[in-house]
């Protein structure tokens, strides 16, 4: 199941996770489908939830440590 959560960003409209597989869901303002990021853990997550700036972690942290789910 996929928790998600309303985000404060420019271009990120809600994240979520799932545990059960360790993979986080994005959903950009784009209005287009959600993208996956495979191996990511609860822990990663939330610090991605509670970062200060949503749109720079994902930036710094998520798009260049994390593989996109194929």
């Amino acid at each position: 199941m996929i928790n998600w959560f309303v985000v404060n960003s420019d271009s990120i409209k809600k994240i979520g996770h799932d545990a059960t597989n360790d993979c986080l869901y994005i959903n950009f303002d784009d209005g287009g489908e959600y993208t996956v990021y495979t191996n990511v853990s609860l822990y990663a997550f939330y610090h991605f939830l509670l970062a200060n700036s949503v749109d720079d972690y994902y930036r710094q942290v998520i798009k260049i440590n994390y593989s996109i789910k194929q």
